[in-house]
């Protein structure tokens, strides 16, 4: 079953703060790598949109680490929408990034 996938505005905000910040300490290569990898989760999430574990309080919502990079995807799942929420560090506390719809 083939998904769309919509960047919600955080999402997107979230990932441009990424780039800025891995431009700023490692430069155009590492910020241009990581977006790309997010890009390339998004393609699996739309060919696979169960590919995440559960997360949050409601079954819609769930997270997919992104590979050797440490960062985490929160998304949610709708008939035939994924919804790209949050691109957050692992390091941060995620818990109260969830929606709670």
């Amino acid at each position: 079953m083939t998904s769309a996938v919509q960047w919600e505005k955080q999402a997107q905000a979230d990932r441009e703060a990424i780039f800025r910040y891995l431009y700023k300490e490692a430069g155009l290569a590492v910020a241009s790598a990581t977006d790309d990898r997010f890009v390339s989760m998004a393609d699996i999430l739309q060919d696979n949109p169960q590919a995440g574990v559960k997360a949050g309080k409601t079954e819609k919502q769930r997270k997919l680490v992104v590979p050797r990079f440490p960062f985490i995807i929160v998304y949610a799942v709708e008939e035939q929408v994924v919804r790209i929420l949050r691109v957050l560090h692992t390091s941060r506390k995620i818990a109260g990034h969830y929606r709670k719809s």
